[in-house]
């Protein structure tokens, strides 16, 4: 039976303005609940499982068919918060997204290993944030190397640096990438300048792209762009 329904932040239709899928128009449904607390996070109203309001799956689902009416989309983005916090829902979701010709874009922070496995065969994309130290506040390595050791081939790592990001960090991220597997695309993005976060120089950026590119074999420099766009 599927269930009631999710605990919803937003819902709104925008371009992808971040990693692979740059550009690309997706209805943004935003869920409640985060299990990490990242100093760059840009949407901190939703790391609190109480945010937002319950929505019914049939609310959920007239509000995404609106949506598409007005204007085509190629794709629902599941995003948070982290999304895999609320997976019964989630999938029920997804499933009904593959069955009315959208893809699913799953924004994830990578460590909900246990229940990615169940969610991974209906995800078309999985965008998997691999959490700095610097950043998150506390080490996830070893989670991050499960959970790419299981990531289907759609899966594509972001990395958000800070000024903060260290040497030592990059060499890890590279490390666990090669072990894990080497042909997963990496994707390196600035952090933007929000809520008192600076981004990384852009000539320490372009360092670690090249470090990386020693030895994954697609490695990407991709700021987000919504913000330059003036979208969401």
């Amino acid at each position: 039976m599927d269930p009631a329904g999710l605990r919803v932040v937003e819902v709104f239709s925008s371009l992808q303005g971040e990693g692979l899928r740059l550009g690309q128009k997706q209805v943004f449904v935003r869920l409640a609940g985060c299990n990490l607390a990242c100093d760059y996070c840009d949407q901190p109203e939703a790391r609190a499982a109480s945010a937002g309001s319950v929505w019914p799956l049939k609310k959920l689902q007239a509000e995404i068919k609106r949506l598409q009416a007005e204007r085509r989309h190629a794709a629902v983005s599941w995003t948070g918060g982290e999304p895999l916090l609320q997976l019964a829902g989630l999938m029920a979701m997804m499933r009904w997204a593959k069955s009315h010709g959208l893809a699913n874009y799953l924004e994830t922070n990578g460590t909900l290993v246990g229940s990615f496995k169940k969610a991974a065969p209906l995800c078309d994309t999985v965008a998997a944030d691999i959490k700095l130290p610097s950043s998150a506040g506390r080490e996830t390595w070893s989670e991050h190397l499960e959970f790419l050791r299981v990531a289907p081939e759609k899966t594509f790592v972001k990395v958000v640096l800070t000024v903060r990001t260290t040497d030592a960090e990059w060499r890890q991220v590279i490390r666990l990438l090669a072990e894990a597997s080497p042909d997963i695309p990496l994707v390196l993005q600035p952090a933007t300048a929000v809520r008192g976060t600076e981004p990384i120089e852009p000539r320490r950026a372009l360092r670690f792209l090249r470090q990386a590119r020693g030895y994954l074999k697609d490695v990407r420099l991709i700021p987000q762009w919504h913000p330059l766009w003036g979208v969401r």
